[in-house]
């Protein structure tokens, strides 16, 4: 996530979006277990393209 939206470090992406979901380490959580249990398919993209503002 941090490289998709231009973040050098994924620090600065935990630090500038974790209020907005307070409840993500849960989901993650429950995602990532039913992917480790086959019950859910993962499809991600290969590639991100970057989201940059220019200055």
């Amino acid at each position: 996530m941090a490289e998709w939206l231009g973040h050098r470090d994924p620090r600065i992406t935990h630090e500038t979006y974790a209020h907005v979901m307070p409840d993500a380490p849960r989901r993650l959580r429950a995602l990532m277990d039913s992917v480790f249990t086959r019950e859910t398919e993962l499809s991600l993209p290969l590639e991100f393209e970057a989201v940059v503002q220019a200055a």
